[in-house]
């Protein structure tokens, strides 16, 4: 027990703990505008703890930007390999966790900085690939596909009603770029 009356968490518990505070606080705040006392007190641990696990600030929020981006490929893998497939699975990932997509956001506005921008663009275009990979699409698509998904990620970061964030507009505009032809919709829906 410490001083405090609580028992002390094994390292992985406790690590998994401050990411979690991280993810939440990251997700709000952003890289520059987190505090790691903000991160340490939603944790419960003290600020030089988390100084002493993870290095930086900048570090920690890398683990935080890869862990979010790990969940979305997770949504992906578990998908049937299609396109509207994988925008359902992304679209019920973003509702289910919220700092997912808020995650992802303040690592393309912290691009600015060199170090979060290689890490970023790695992890983009890595699920770029992974997309065209489990789908067969082209770039087009699957450009398309990201484009639909920033809508998508916009749209329930900002909490919008209406009929533009829903996963059947998003799968018209997925079969606007299907080369192919196969079941090109007449326009949108609603």
């Amino acid at each position: 027990m410490t001083g405090a009356g609580r028992a002390r968490l094994p390292a992985a518990a406790r690590r998994a703990g401050i990411i979690e505070a991280a993810d939440a606080e990251f997700a709000a705040n952003g890289l520059a505008g987190t505090r790691l006392e903000a991160i340490a007190g939603r944790a419960g641990i003290s600020h030089p703890r988390i100084v002493q696990m993870f290095g930086t600030k900048q570090k920690l929020f890398l683990e935080v930007v890869h862990a979010a981006f790990d969940r979305i490929e997770a949504a992906f893998d578990g998908a049937e390999p299609t396109l509207i497939a994988l925008g359902d699975a992304y679209v019920r990932l973003l509702r289910r966790d919220r700092t997912v997509g808020l995650v992802v956001l303040q690592g393309y506005a912290a691009a600015a900085e060199e170090t979060v921008r290689e890490a970023v663009r790695r992890r983009h275009l890595g699920l770029m690939d992974a997309v065209a990979r489990l789908t067969g699409a082209d770039a087009l698509q699957v450009r398309t596909f990201f484009a639909t998904g920033l809508v998508q990620t916009i749209s329930v970061a900002l909490e919008l009603p209406g009929r533009r964030a829903d996963t059947a507009w998003s799968a018209w505009i997925l079969e606007l770029a299907d080369p192919a032809g196969r079941g090109l919709a007449s326009g949108p829906p609603g």
